[in-house]
């Protein structure tokens, strides 16, 4: 894995807009974990994870965030951040989970993901969280 690579100021207001996400869509065992996105053009998106009664239908918040942006016609993403919050002002930094370390890296294998701990954040490319990533797209 490359370096750890310290965080801009845009990052920590990344953090900050998905705590802020966090706090105004949580509800205990069902919306606890928010992410935030920004696009290479500087806008900022937000989701939140959906728990299902059936466990593989779950969508996680950093796959919440990206519908939010393609939706809004962003596919150029620059960086994500995952956090779980308890509704309450309490947070932590969330490593995204195989499925979105592969729709992350779908988009772009140089999207910068927020890691770490909030005492201690860092970011890293998400190829480097998905090495050796499968395609089954044909080269041309």
């Amino acid at each position: 894995m490359e370096s750890e690579t310290e965080l801009s100021k845009e990052d920590f207001e990344l953090i900050e807009a998905a705590k802020d996400a966090a706090d105004r869509l949580h509800v205990d065992d069902f919306h606890e974990v928010a992410a935030a996105l920004r696009t290479k053009d500087k806008k900022v998106f937000t989701g939140i994870h959906i728990e299902a009664s059936v466990g593989y239908a779950d969508v996680c918040g950093e796959v919440a965030t990206i519908c939010t942006a393609v939706s809004h016609g962003y596919r150029d993403f620059e960086a994500i951040v995952a956090i779980w919050g308890d509704g309450k002002g309490s947070y932590e930094l969330l490593s995204p989970c195989g499925r979105c370390r592969e729709v992350i890296s779908d988009f772009s294998k140089d999207t910068w993901v927020i890691v770490g701990s909030l005492e201690h954040p860092y970011k890293v490319k998400v190829s480097d969280l998905l090495p050796l990533k499968y395609n089954n797209r044909k080269s041309s």
